[in-house]
């Protein structure tokens, strides 16, 4: 069934979870990369400016927005191929609901932008 219509199925369902997936993921990282880096005295060592457990932060961070964001393209081809009656409304609750995962992964992970990592 690689490019033919069919209609939408139980399995399809994951992606309505599957930006907060990512999200939920990025913020276990998140919380886990600060507490270990803190306790592991990350926050001394460094390169450019930056210490070493706010690069690690940020690539954390960066990383899950860009896999959040690039769900869209396996959502969008996927959900061309959809047919029948709930195929426009899935089409718009997976679409909606995947942006609002990468805008909460952009809004918790924030922080990491510009406060302290260890106080």
């Amino acid at each position: 069934m690689s490019g033919a219509l069919r209609r939408v199925r139980g399995p399809d369902l994951i992606w309505l979870v599957a930006g907060f997936t990512v999200w939920a993921a990025g913020f276990s990282v998140l919380y886990g990369l600060h507490a270990a880096g803190c306790r592991a005295g990350w926050e001394e060592t460094g390169v450019a400016g930056l210490s070493a457990n706010r690069i690690l932060l940020l690539v954390a961070y960066l990383g899950h927005v860009a896999l959040g964001a690039m769900l869209w393209f396996p959502l969008n081809r996927i959900a061309r191929r959809w047919e029948g009656a709930s195929a426009d409304t899935m089409r718009r609750v997976a679409a909606i609901v995947t942006i609002a995962a990468v805008i909460s992964t952009l809004w918790t992970g924030a922080p990491v932008l510009v406060l302290e990592t260890c106080v």
